[in-house]
């Protein structure tokens, strides 16, 4: 320890609450973000470093890693956990971190180990949605067989839809599930005030008073909108991706459900 200093790292690790956003793409991961950032306890970025490095990390000192079988089991765990401190320095004492990337569902049993108070809060909708906003945006046309193929490479296992899929189904049938809030994104774009309401009750947290129509994002600020309702999809290909969103089938989880209605 440096002369003149004390040691107050640890106690000010224990004052930061870890929380983390994750799920399926264009699923309102940075819509939920811009809105919890509007809360000054509140630390909620979108293009944080820590999942990548906390990867690399686990990656090397894992059983199979170079570096496997260099630290003893509470040392590595402390150094996944100065991966997000690290990251998070300059947080205010007292801060709630939200970290987000679809990647943390990989890692559920790591981080509840980590932080015994972290909670999960995971953005879905329907994967229709998602495949139509995919190919709006890389402008695939509705010709059938081209549109076909391409939605079964977003959904396939591999798929960027798909992977998370099975990283959310995994995730709510764990023994953590009482720990995760399913969020629909159709649920959060038409009743915000009710679903910031819901979330800090889940978290614990004091109410703040959130400014639902002045929410910044991309460098405007203005009311939130839903995204894109044009549709390109045929109502066949329609049915059979909305049939993936095994959440709103759910008989019995410990999770905290807030679906939108079902489109």
């Amino acid at each position: 320890m440096i002369p003149g200093t004390s040691d107050t790292s640890g106690k000010f690790r224990m004052l930061t609450r870890y929380h983390f956003i994750a799920g399926l793409p264009r699923a309102g991961l940075v819509l939920l973000s811009a809105l919890l950032g509007q809360n000054p306890r509140f630390v909620a970025g979108t293009d944080s470093p820590a999942a990548d490095l906390f990867n690399d990390l686990l990656e090397r000192y894992s059983d199979g890693g170079a570096c496997a079988g260099l630290l003893e089991e509470d040392q590595g765990l402390a150094l996944l956990r100065a991966a997000l401190d690290s990251v998070y320095q300059a947080r205010p004492p007292g801060a709630v971190v939200f970290d987000t990337n679809p990647d943390w569902l990989a890692h559920v049993d790591t981080l509840v180990r980590l932080y015994p108070l972290s909670r999960f809060i995971i953005c879905v909708r329907n994967p229709a949605s998602i495949v139509n906003s995919f190919a709006l945006s890389d402008g695939i046309g509705s010709d059938g067989p081209a549109l076909a193929g391409y939605a079964d490479k977003l959904v396939d296992e591999d798929g960027v839809i798909g992977r998370q899929l099975m990283a959310l189904r995994d995730a709510l049938s764990s023994r953590h599930a009482e720990r995760m809030l399913v969020l629909d994104y159709d649920r959060l774009a038409d009743d915000p005030d009710e679903v910031l309401d819901v979330i800090y009750d889940f978290l614990r947290e004091p109410a703040f008073p959130h400014d639902v129509n002045n929410v910044e994002l991309d460098g405007d600020a203005g009311p939130i909108k839903r995204s894109g309702n044009l549709n390109i999809l045929p109502t066949r290909m329609i049915l059979q991706l909305s049939g993936r969103a095994f959440w709103r089938n759910l008989k019995r989880t410990q999770a905290t459900l807030l679906l939108g209605r079902a489109r």
